[in-house]
């Protein structure tokens, strides 16, 4: 079993602090289903039975609000922006200078203001393995999109600052607790790829076919649980 440790100065510690994904399973997957009954009146597998879906969202840790965000659009349609801080958040959130990162396209859908989440958890991971820090995943839902890192996390452990973007239809409060940042330990090695390999074309087919026969599926065959805590 591998060790990550994260850290953070006193005034910081319990704020905020990096969780296992999946703690956070958002209601909207929870109540998704197992199986649906198609146009062709046959039953099929739901969003439930997809395992790569779901292992994306159960993996790493998360980095999470510490405290409520209120984000309002303000009568000449900017963004407007608070949050409730303790003496040591009041920085929490930053805009940063038009210049830093003017050509980086914007998200579809979101105000331009190029804001950062203040880093305040440090990382280490052991020798030979990165840290993806990326958006959660599939969390469509959240009202921020947040660009992605990947940091040599065993030689370099000091805590970053993570830009992100507002969604523009969004007004309201965002409780403490939010995920907004997702952490993923990502082994270091060297690649090269193979173009059109056919010596495994068989297996594609092989396994291809057996996901689809009733009663078999990739959890009960290829599956490999994780576990991250």
């Amino acid at each position: 079993m591998k060790i990550i440790r994260f850290f953070s100065k006193k005034e910081f510690q319990g704020l905020g602090q990096p969780l296992p994904a999946k703690k956070f399973l958002p209601d909207w997957y929870k109540d998704s289903e197992i199986t649906f009954i198609g146009n062709d009146g046959a039953e099929h597998s739901g969003l439930k039975r997809c395992i790569p879906y779901m292992d994306a969202m159960l993996s790493g840790y998360m980095l999470v609000t510490p405290f409520d965000i209120f984000i309002s659009k303000k009568e000449d349609g900017t963004l407007d922006i608070r949050w409730n801080s303790s003496e040591h958040f009041q920085y929490f959130i930053a805009e940063r200078e038009k210049q830093l990162g003017e050509k980086m396209p914007r998200p579809a859908g979101h105000y331009p203001n190029h804001l950062a989440f203040r880093g305040v958890w440090g990382m280490k991971t052991p020798r030979g393995w990165s840290m993806l820090v990326t958006h959660p995943l599939n969390r469509f839902d959240l009202p921020w999109t947040i660009t992605s890192g990947l940091m040599d996390s065993d030689k370099f452990s000091t805590s970053g600052n993570i830009p992100f973007f507002v969604k523009e239809d969004f007004t309201g409060m965002v409780p403490a607790g939010t995920p907004f940042a997702q952490l993923i330990p990502v082994k270091r090695a060297s690649w090269k790829s193979i173009k059109n390999d056919q010596g495994i074309t068989y297996l594609d087919d092989l396994q291809g076919a057996t996901v689809r026969t009733p009663g078999k599926s990739y959890k009960k065959f290829f599956w490999v649980r994780k576990d991250y805590n």
